[in-house]
């Protein structure tokens, strides 16, 4: 493992025993990775986008590369204001896509491949989401693959409700060079509708037509749940780069798949989430974990 600086940020990378494939992270920003080196066939290649204001402070967008997001994945809306939700008679408001993505996460452990971040209740946490956590993200580089090892522990004395997720952002060439013939697979059984402000699932319409490309205007905003197969698949003329998200408990613990991207811009993010937007306001969307008690998750990205 080595540590640097970029922009007084600490960044700490980690790389394969082989050399051949490399994972950087930031810490004190959310425990972002700012970068993903894999060994295509024909050469090593950067699979991480960052939008101009990555490296910006106190931004309150993602900035690309590749967040955890934590307590909720997504959009909360209660009685039409924006983050709001209602749990045991008072309202809190949580950002889109939680706080997780914002605050600085702490490094517990390192060796050469692997590196492990961690996340905990605070005071400020506890404003908005008024439960005792902490979060481990164990992150480890073998040839051509990472993974990521995740522990959700309860370390309170009452059940929360929480769905975790990740947003990766994968760099695809430029419009109009290219990004046109990068296409997405996996295997669906529903295929949901939002409302116009994203906030809710409304409905269900018919199962995208895949493999799609994803420049497809069908594809962009959609949420799908996901079959037994977790196997999600990105491909273009350069090679195919495979992501599954698993539970250790619960082989569903990541069911569901948001596609998302900006039609302009170079990258597409494919986003295993627990459960859709607005589910911390529904009675049965949300996971809950019981006192005292953890759960695992394993994700793997590979070639």
């Amino acid at each position: 493992m080595s540590h640097t600086k970029i922009n007084t940020f600490d960044v700490y990378t980690i790389n394969s025993p082989d050399g051949s494939t490399q994972a950087s992270f930031v810490p004190e920003k959310g425990g972002v990775g700012s970068s993903i080196i894999l060994p295509f066939a024909a050469k090593k290649r950067e699979i991480l986008f960052q939008h101009m204001h990555f490296w910006e402070r106190n931004n309150p967008h993602l900035p690309g590369g590749w967040p955890f997001l934590f307590p909720v994945c997504a959009r909360l809306e209660r009685n039409n204001i924006a983050g709001n939700y209602l749990y045991n008679g008072k309202t809190y408001n949580l950002p889109i896509h939680g706080f997780a993505p914002y605050l600085p996460w702490q490094v517990t452990a390192h060796s050469p491949a692997t590196l492990t971040l961690a996340l905990a209740a605070t005071p400020q946490t506890l404003t908005c989401f008024p439960f005792h956590f902490r979060i481990e993200l164990k992150y480890e580089v073998k040839p051509g693959m990472l993974t990521c090892e995740q522990k959700y522990i309860n370390s309170g004395d009452q059940p929360f409700p929480y769905y975790a997720g990740f947003h990766p952002y994968f760099s695809t060439p430029p419009v109009n060079q290219g990004k046109e013939q990068v296409t997405i697979n996996f295997t669906a059984q529903r295929h949901f509708k939002y409302n116009d402000k994203l906030t809710d699932v409304i409905g269900e319409q018919p199962l995208l037509k895949l493999p799609a490309a994803i420049t497809s205007p069908e594809v962009n905003e959609q949420l799908s749940l996901l079959g037994k197969d977790k196997i999600i698949t990105l491909s273009d003329p350069r090679g195919t780069i495979y992501l599954e998200a698993q539970g250790s408990e619960d082989p569903d613990l990541f069911k569901y798949l948001q596609i998302y991207t900006q039609p302009t811009e170079p990258f597409i993010c494919l986003e295993p989430w627990m459960s859709f937007p607005n589910a911390l306001n529904t009675v049965a969307g949300a996971r809950w974990l019981k006192p005292q008690t953890a759960e695992h998750g394993k994700l793997k990205l590979w070639l």
